[in-house]
């Protein structure tokens, strides 16, 4: 499910948003974390807070797709609601500067799908028209 985008700017800066229904972040940034052993993050997920401090949302990995070889960026939100969320950043097929944010759902581990064709609703049974009543003639007066 994509919940953002980042864009790579002229200066090499990366920012963006990420967002679902119990948060939303307008202005996220990537910088370096200070990487000290091979299993710490790369990046850290910042963010301004209201008095322009900035605060840190997560961290990320980076990390390569098994059959494809292609990078992408593994890591984690931490939020008060949704807990530790679990995000993947992966480059846009169409422009290299710009990252899609997928989370990742309990159970997006698939492999070998096979295409299943799901049965079709039975078509709708034909309604009968409503009986109308013969028009109803004005009494006759009495003479």
């Amino acid at each position: 499910m994509n919940i953002g985008k980042f864009i790579r700017k002229d200066n090499g800066s990366v920012n963006g948003f990420i967002a679902e229904p119990t948060y939303g972040f307008g202005h996220v940034y990537i910088v370096k974390a200070e990487v000290k052993e091979g299993s710490k993050p790369r990046f850290d997920l910042m963010t301004p807070t209201p008095i322009n401090r900035p605060f840190k949302l997560g961290s990320l990995w980076e990390d390569a797709a098994q059959e494809t070889g292609e990078v992408y960026l593994s890591g984690y939100i931490e939020s008060g609601q949704s807990g530790h969320v679990k995000i993947r950043l992966l480059r846009s097929r169409e422009n290299p500067n710009v990252w899609n944010v997928v989370r990742n759902l309990p159970g997006d581990h698939r492999s070998g799908a096979e295409v299943v064709e799901l049965p079709q609703p039975p078509a709708p049974k034909r309604q009968r028209k409503p009986k109308t009543l013969a028009p109803v003639e004005p009494e006759r007066e009495a003479a």
